[in-house]
């Protein structure tokens, strides 16, 4: 399968890209993840993947992303940049697009650029992606009870708690909200532009 045409999605917001990455900025992502995401004594993700954050595996993580990519089944990992610099990844996926039409989004930003609001604008982005480009019914997303940034960006753009859960990234059962838009309830806050998405269409079941 050809999945070149991904590469040619652009999704801008007033401050932040989000792309595919090339290798070269995807060695940048691993870097901004190397250089810490989060305290060590803290875990906001439902798997502890940054406890064994490793070169190769992390590498190896994306690419297996591209490689295994159906339109029955996909995630799409944005590279988040800011004036040109990698600062985060922002991700949308789904199984069974065509049939479903549901999407679920994960995300992360390097320490020194959260608690600016990029969170907001790369989920806003791809949201407005999936609704408005896609033609998604339903986003879906989770954050453990202490990852309360999460818990505000899922509020902030109009999620409602569905109920929740537990995981346990290190063993410990801990508590995982569980969110839910619809298209019906988002309304986006930024503006977004979007472009090169026409020929790609196909790839994620939306033609």
């Amino acid at each position: 399968m050809n999945i070149e045409p991904l590469w040619e999605i652009r999704l801008r917001t007033p401050r932040v890209e989000l792309r595919l990455p090339t290798a070269d900025e995807l060695e940048a992502l691993y870097d901004v993840a190397a250089a810490g995401i989060h305290p060590p004594e803290e875990m906001p993700f439902g798997v502890a993947w940054t406890d064994d954050l490793r070169h190769d595996a992390f590498v190896q993580f994306h690419q297996d992303a591209w490689r295994d990519w159906s339109p029955t089944k996909w995630d799409c990992r944005f590279v988040t940049f800011l004036d040109g610099e990698v600062i985060g990844m922002q991700d949308v996926g789904a199984e069974a697009f065509a049939e479903r039409r549901e999407v679920g989004t994960g995300s992360w930003l390097g320490q020194d650029f959260q608690g600016r609001g990029y969170g907001t604008e790369q989920r806003a982005a791809v949201l407005e992606f999936a609704f408005r480009v896609l033609g998604a019914r339903v986003a879906i997303s989770g954050a453990l009870i202490h990852n309360v940034p999460s818990q505000r960006i899922s509020e902030k753009l109009g999620y409602r708690v569905t109920g929740m859960g537990e995981l346990s990234p290190r063993g410990e059962p801990i508590p995982h909200y569980e969110y839910r838009i619809e298209h019906t309830q988002w309304n986006c806050p930024i503006a977004v532009e979007i472009e090169g998405v026409e020929p790609a269409l196909p790839l994620f079941g939306a033609a």
